[in-house]
């Protein structure tokens, strides 16, 4: 090569290190080309994620606390949902619970119902962590209320922190029925296991020593406080479950989140009136129906079921419609072996 040549060379080399040799091109910076497109984002729809295969993954990373509910567009029961559970969206949204609700189209998505396991519609998965194995199947209410405080109770406190004397009448005078767990060992697991699902009942947890005092207590126990019957019965932990025994009155009604309650009681025999409430000679069968039950207290469990309410899961268990109101049906839950009085009996 020609020697002097070799200094145009040099400078030639020397300015292409201004703007192209920092790195831009014609075109722009070479990072901007080599940028990658932006991550898929979730779609929403009246505030519920809409998943598929592609952004479920995505879903998991981005909500700790994720509901989904598989559903069929032609299901008659999901279409009955979907107006409670957009419900639950914004009462979620509302609180600072951090629990996110989504859905699947079941049909459009046969690999996510492979997956876990859905073999009909609707159902219910709640994710925890993140994780994508084994999640829980959600059994809890239908009603937007109750999803939400479901939801409250997995991913928050299941039972409030109680101080003081005033923070136990507080919450002794929001339900009929009250459950609060005396616990001076730090071990409560168990209780607040069942806290988790007993939604229809409000749970307290204390270890303060002026609590055991004012209550007469010496060990670990639970205590029901009722706004019925004797007002408070005592369990020690040791030795019982309380919402296995004592702890639904003798002529519950029997409202859709309060029957896995009345069924899993330890007093296995059960005599149900099934009435409409609306109908004034309903009514009057009450009366007679709380009376007779007090000699029967720990012996046969008293429960109303009121069909002009949602109890068409009741129902369909005793094989009745609505329109056999007013009757009556002994079940023994242990053989869950059925008896039936007849209208004109009660009549």
């Amino acid at each position: 090569m020609d020697s002097q040549l070799l200094p145009v060379l040099l400078l030639l080399l020397l300015g292409a290190s201004g703007p192209w040799g920092q790195g831009q091109g014609p075109e722009g910076s070479s990072e901007e080309l080599l940028e990658e497109p932006p991550e898929e984002q979730v779609p929403r729809e009246d505030g519920i994620l809409v998943l598929s295969r592609r952004t479920l993954g995505l879903a998991l990373r981005e909500h700790p606390a994720l509901l989904v509910e598989f559903y069929a567009p032609w299901c008659g029961h999901c279409k009955a949902l979907a107006p409670e559970y957009r419900k639950a969206a914004v009462l979620l949204a509302d609180t600072s619970v951090p629990a996110v609700l989504a859905k699947v189209d079941g049909p459009a998505e046969p690999e996510l119902t492979e997956e876990f396991g859905v073999t009909e519609y609707p159902t219910l998965k709640f994710f925890r962590d993140g994780k994508r194995t084994d999640p829980e199947e959600y059994t809890g209410p239908r009603e937007a209320e109750g999803i939400a405080e479901w939801l409250r109770r997995r991913v928050g406190p299941s039972a409030t922190r109680l101080e003081d004397e005033a923070g136990v009448q507080a919450l002794a005078g929001a339900r009929d029925v009250v459950v609060i767990g005396f616990f001076q060992d730090k071990d409560v697991a168990t209780f607040l296991a069942l806290a988790q699902d007993a939604l229809d009942m409000t749970f307290g947890l204390t270890d303060r020593p002026q609590l055991f005092q004012k209550f007469d207590l010496t060990n670990d126990t639970v205590v029901l406080l009722k706004k019925f019957d004797e007002g408070r019965a005592d369990f020690p932990v040791d030795k019982e479950c309380p919402l296995r025994s004592g702890g639904a009155p003798s002529h519950e009604p029997l409202p859709l989140q309060t029957s896995p309650k009345i069924f899993a009681a330890r007093i296995l025999n059960h005599l149900l009136l099934f009435v409409n409430q609306t109908l004034a000679p309903h009514r009057e069968l009450l009366a007679g129906f709380r009376e007779a039950a007090p000699p029967f207290r720990g012996q046969v469990l008293f429960v109303l079921v009121d069909v002009s309410a949602d109890n068409d899961h009741v129902l369909q268990y005793f094989g009745l419609k609505a329109e056999a109101a007013p009757t009556l049906r002994l079940v023994n839950i242990e053989t869950t072996e059925k008896y039936a009085r007849t209208r004109r009996s009660l009549s």
